[in-house]
Formats: C-alpha cells, sequence, structure tokens
C-alpha cells in the first residue's frame, strides 16, 4: 500500500479530510511513528489504528503541519494587541491574570509570538498584570524544538527589525529568543482529542488544526472541547483562511470586525443573536 491510499483508507472513519495534510511532511513523520512501533508497512499501520483509540485519536495532530512562522497573518495580532487582549483583561472580574493556551503549538513560533506581543507592548500598558501562556502539541520532537527556541530566518521573516534586535541574539546561522519572553511560557505534551482541556483559559489560540484537517462528528467535537476550555466571553482564535460553520457558530459568535477571532457564548445563549463587544 502506498501512502495516498493508506490516508484515502484511515482519514473518513476517523472524520479527517486526507486532501489537507501535505505528503512529503505527513508521510515522513508517519513512517517514523510506524518505526517506533516496529511496523514495516502501511496496511500494518492502518491495522493498529483501527484497533487503539488513543493511537487514531492523535493522528491528526502527528500528520499537521509542523512548520510556522512568528506573527503568522500580522492583522490578527494587531487586532489581538489593540482591542481583544485590553477587553480580556477588562472583562476578567478583577483577575490581573490572563491564561492562554496555544493548541498545536509546533515549534513554538505562536504561543513565543504572543509572548513577544505582551513583553513589547502590553505590559507597559498592564504593568500590574500577567499573561500565563500554556503551549500544547502531541509531537515529542516538536515540543522539543520550541523549548530550544532557535530558529532560522523563514520563522522570522515577519518580525520587525527592531523587535529582532531587542529579543533575539545570534545563535550560529539561527537566532535564540530572549529568556525573558520564552520564560513566559510552559510547553506540555496534549493530545488534543484525547486529552481532557488543561485548565480554563480568557483566550485559545487554535489555528490551522481542528477547523482545517476535521469534519462531520470529529469537527464538532473539537468545537466543543474548545468551548469547554474557555471562559464566558473568552476568545477563539482560528486561521484567518478558517471558518466555523453553523453548528460550531452556536458556541462561538464573531468579534466584530476582527477575521478569525470569535468570544465564546455563555451556555444556554446558543443562537440568541445577542453580542457582548
Amino acid at each position: 500500500m502506498q501512502f495516498d491510499p493508506f490516508l484515502q483508507r484511515i482519514c473518513p472513519t476517523l472524520d479527517l479530510d486526507w486532501r489537507k495534510f501535505r505528503r512529503r511532511s505527513a508521510r515522513h513523520r508517519v513512517l517514523a511513528r510506524m518505526a517506533e512501533l516496529d511496523l514495516m508497512r502501511f496496511e500494518d499501520y492502518l491495522d493498529w489504528l483501527n484497533h487503539d483509540a488513543d493511537e487514531a485519536a492523535g493522528l491528526a495532530e502527528l500528520m499537521a503541519v509542523t512548520v510556522s512562522r512568528f506573527f503568522r497573518e500580522a492583522p490578527v495580532w494587531k487586532t489581538l494587541q489593540d482591542r481583544v487582549l485590553p477587553q480580556l483583561l477588562d472583562s476578567a472580574a478583577g483577575s490581573r491574570c490572563l491564561r492562554a493556551w496555544s493548541v498545536g503549538c509546533a515549534g513554538g513560533e505562536e504561543p513565543y509570538s504572543l509572548a513577544l506581543l505582551w513583553r513589547d507592548r502590553l505590559q507597559p500598558r498592564y504593568p500590574r498584570c500577567r499573561l500565563m501562556i500554556l503551549a500544547s502539541d502531541s509531537d515529542a520532537s516538536s515540543l522539543q524544538r520550541a523549548r530550544q527556541a532557535v530558529y532560522g530566518a523563514s520563522s522570522l521573516r515577519e518580525i520587525p527589525p527592531r523587535l529582532q534586535e531587542k529579543w533575539f541574539a545570534a545563535h550560529g546561522n539561527c537566532r535564540r529568543l530572549s529568556p525573558q519572553v520564552t520564560q513566559q511560557v510552559l510547553f506540555c505534551h496534549h493530545n488534543f482529542m484525547r486529552d481532557p482541556p488543561p485548565g480554563t483559559f480568557d483566550l485559545v489560540l487554535a489555528r490551522y488544526l481542528p477547523f482545517t484537517y476535521y469534519r462531520g462528528t470529529r469537527r464538532l467535537q473539537a468545537a466543543r472541547r474548545l468551548w469547554r476550555a474557555l471562559r464566558s466571553g473568552g476568545a477563539l482564535v482560528i486561521g484567518a483562511k478558517e471558518t466555523l460553520l453553523a453548528e460550531e457558530r452556536q458556541l462561538f459568535a464573531p468579534w466584530s470586525g476582527a477575521t478569525g477571532i470569535f468570544f465564546r457564548r455563555p451556555a444556554g445563549m446558543a443562537g440568541s443573536g445577542w453580542s457582548v463587544y
């Protein structure tokens, strides 16, 4: 069996869209996982997945794209800086601490972007407040890369030169992020569809994982997991090229004037058309 037929066989059974996965990187990671399990053929791994629910639950994260860049989709970060984070602070019921979760964080570019935004732009405006960031992934090698916080030019290309000079140091042909920023992010191994949400958060970033690769029941289950992980009125950030389906909008309403940002509806308010922002 070749890799494409393997995807076409397993993905529909797991409510995954096989066409969304980048073949080269997905195949490489599946082969690496098969080697860990001492499996030689895709047929053998297919049989394993059909009999191991935990393994099947982690397949999408295993095959998802693991390369990102800082401040991907810059307008989203501008909106977070100017509107979303300040409004979350104002609505935090007297708390001086915001909690954020980056789902499927890959090499750490996304949670570190949030930490940079806070340290450089928002902390001076809110000196008595804190932002705690949890970043999770099911791939151990991605988490190891994230903790090292060393990045090449392709990951840094959207960071303004001023920020690169201020918060990064040369590290061979790459640059290492300052410990003042990295210490703000806690990384953990977490399987999004198997493990319960690791807490309750004010902000969840779930970009280009559930709403790109999932479909059907699995996708709605993912949306419900994200809803449970957010406090009422908390913000969900998805990819600017992603959309929420009608059932998912019963759980999340668009943040006015913001692309890819939604707020969590309270329990019992689904579909009522109300807005708080």
